[in-house]
């Protein structure tokens, strides 16, 4: 779809209370195309995550002094339009279970969700560099945030396209700030003690050898996606981390050469049962969220399920997850 046709689509919603939701534990690919598509329908629209986003898109939000409001804490009437965003499932969005939303825009093959109208590209890297092509925003706020979801989304560009890297390029021209400063908000933890955190989050971790492959696991005071993101980087095929803060969360990544082999969206929906909370995400990058006094119990069910997978793999399939 064409910038002027999505324009066109999107002309009601500018004209009645349209509410943006996404997917539990949002992400920055969530949160950052939330932003940016809020900001293109302006004050009618109302940011909705149906739980607290992930620690990197509260960054984002704080960065940016933006507001929103939890989706079961409004009144919805027959006039509101619902857009959901990077929500390929129920089993990711329940909050939608009993709604039919007027549009879904998502980087993922969608179902279970029902929608009046939809917009899908499963070759985007992201539900941001999906809708950096349909908006094509100059502002500095949008291109920031759409920057920050396809940085995150693409695990640092392992996988991009010629498009994401187009999408990128205008996206760094527009938000007025360097890459360093951009890759700073996107990972890194900024403060004294968010950076000494991390360093003795160090200490916690364990790896185990999987046949061929290595699945690290550790526990964070904070910045679990970040950590997990390291470890990854650092050599594991496949990382979870629990943070056990106000609430518990574990973090999962993996490296795409398990593409096929173990998909982290399926797998931390069974974390979240022992969690007794909920989950979100896809096949590379996925997080659950419950009670903190469970993420130790937790912890050892995704290596489990993580070496089960791994260890019945056969015929390119994912095995059916039991435990």
């Amino acid at each position: 779809m064409q910038p002027r046709a999505f324009s066109r689509l999107l002309a009601p919603f500018k004209r009645s209370r349209t509410i943006i939701t996404f997917h539990s534990l949002g992400d920055l690919d969530a949160v950052g195309a939330a932003i940016a598509l809020s900001r293109f329908l302006g004050k009618s629209s109302i940011i909705a995550p149906p739980d607290a986003p992930s620690s990197s898109a509260r960054r984002l939000i704080d960065y940016l002094q933006l507001q929103y409001v939890f989706f079961d804490q409004l009144s919805l009437t027959p006039k509101d339009k619902i857009i959901v965003l990077d929500s390929a499932s129920l089993s990711i969005a329940p909050h939608l279970k009993d709604k039919t939303v007027d549009l879904s825009i998502d980087h993922h093959s969608s179902s279970g969700i029902r929608a009046k109208k939809r917009i899908s590209d499963p070759s985007a890297s992201s539900t941001c560099e999906l809708l950096y092509f349909l908006l094509k925003p100059t502002d500095k706020v949008s291109a920031l945030a759409l920057l920050l979801g396809i940085i995150s989304d693409s695990a640092g560009f392992q996988n991009a396209s010629s498009k994401t890297f187009e999408a990128v390029s205008c996206l760094v021209a527009s938000c007025g700030l360097s890459y360093s400063v951009v890759q700073q908000l996107a990972h890194a933890p900024q403060s004294f003690s968010e950076r000494i955190e991390a360093l003795r989050s160090c200490q916690t971790v364990s790896a185990d050898k999987i046949g061929q492959h290595i699945i690290a696991t550790a526990v964070a005071k904070s910045h679990e996606a970040h950590f997990a993101d390291l470890l990854v980087s650092m050599g594991a095929d496949l990382a979870f981390v629990g943070c056990i803060g106000h609430d518990g969360r574990i973090c999962a990544r993996m490296r795409d050469s398990l593409k096929g082999k173990i998909h982290l969206g399926q797998l931390m929906a069974e974390a979240a049962k022992v969690l007794e909370g909920s989950s979100g995400g896809h096949e590379f990058a996925a997080a659950a969220s419950g009670k903190r006094e469970n993420v130790k119990d937790a912890l050892s069910v995704c290596l489990k399920l993580a070496e089960q997978q791994l260890l019945s793999f056969e015929d390119a399939k994912i095995k059916k997850i039991e435990w």
